[in-house]
């Protein structure tokens, strides 16, 4: 057997296993993706990252303890970042994300600050399932929890 010849099938199996590691990596940068184009109001872009059935739906607690919640469709959702002015200020910072992930299907949990105007708004965590189509990821659903700051 000639020595390389072993280094063919390690390499596959790296080959492999980065390719693995890659499409692991991929829901998060969605997410990131997403956002990027949510700060910039972009709202084409924001279409490409959902599914065409995709759903959103943003929960919390009202003052007195009784919890909401309220669902948008993509086109309410992209027409209300895109349309929205350009003051007050909108960031949201992500914390680390906790990605899981099986064959097609992906959950990204990822804690997040909402400031307008460099004011903390509100925090809480985003749930974003994702579905993949084979050549990308695509948002299938969104949900959050809001804390508001008192």
């Amino acid at each position: 057997m000639r020595p390389h010849s072993l280094y063919v099938p390690f390499v596959f199996l790296l080959l492999g296993f980065s390719s693995m590691m890659a499409q692991q990596a991929l829901p998060f940068s969605t997410v990131t993706g997403f956002f990027e184009a949510f700060h910039k109001k972009d709202s084409a872009t924001l279409r490409t990252f959902f599914d065409p059935r995709a759903q959103l739906t943003f929960t919390s607690t009202d003052a007195t303890g009784i919890p909401s919640k309220r669902h948008l469709s993509v086109s309410e959702f992209v027409e209300r970042i895109s349309e929205r002015p350009d003051k007050p200020e909108w960031e949201e910072r992500l914390g680390a994300p906790v990605v899981e992930s099986h064959e097609n299907l992906a959950t990204v949990w990822v804690p997040f600050s909402f400031y307008i105007d460099n004011n903390l708004s509100h925090s809480g965590h985003n749930l974003f399932q994702l579905f993949w189509n084979g050549s990308q990821w695509k948002i299938l659903t969104i949900a959050d929890t809001r804390t508001y700051s008192p």
